[in-house]
């Protein structure tokens, strides 16, 4: 299901975004800023995974994942789990990365981060989708469009275009 998979429209942008996100998540662990060292990881972390670096990019994350746990819950602790999710599904740990997606989708209802969930619906479907989970996958992709719908976010057509390959999928297998 790699035609599901997020690709970066620009490779040169995102060894240079990783770059200046090592850089930060340099600085922040130095100044002991602990929320900032989890976001730049976090950031860091989904770069890699959209790199193919994915073994690096739980590698890093799970050295962070002692702090994420002492934080508060705050947005960027919901992108720490969403990041690492995301990096267990492609180093192939989908069961755990099924309960990391849930932890993830669970502090998105409880606070309200609409967006930031259409994001981990999104990367779950995507999960779902590889291990044959139709049904659940498009469940998640068609709340992951609703919500963007409803707040006008263009990543719409990225969740329309899953439902579509959903179908083409289902298609095939018919």
């Amino acid at each position: 299901m790699e035609f599901l998979r997020f690709n970066a429209p620009d490779t040169d942008a995102l060894v240079t975004g990783i770059a200046e996100t090592r850089l930060k998540l340099e600085q922040a662990a130095t100044a002991g800023d602990s929320l900032g060292t989890v976001e730049h990881a976090a950031d860091l972390a989904s770069m890699l995974t959209t790199a193919r670096r994915e073994v690096e990019a739980l590698s890093l994350i799970e050295s962070h994942l002692n702090l994420a746990e002492s934080l508060a819950a705050t947005e960027p602790i919901g992108w720490f789990w969403n990041a690492y999710a995301t990096a267990l599904q492609y180093s192939g740990q989908r069961t755990k990365a099924d309960t990391v997606f849930s932890k993830a989708l669970s502090l998105c209802h409880a606070s309200g981060w609409s967006r930031l969930q259409s994001f981990v619906l999104q990367h779950w479907g995507r999960s779902l989708a590889e291990q044959g989970r139709l049904d659940e996958a498009e469940a998640c992709f068609s709340e992951a469009l609703s919500i963007r719908a409803e707040l006008n976010d263009p990543r719409q057509d990225s969740s329309r275009r899953a439902l579509e390959a959903l179908a083409q999928l289902r298609g095939q297998s018919s």
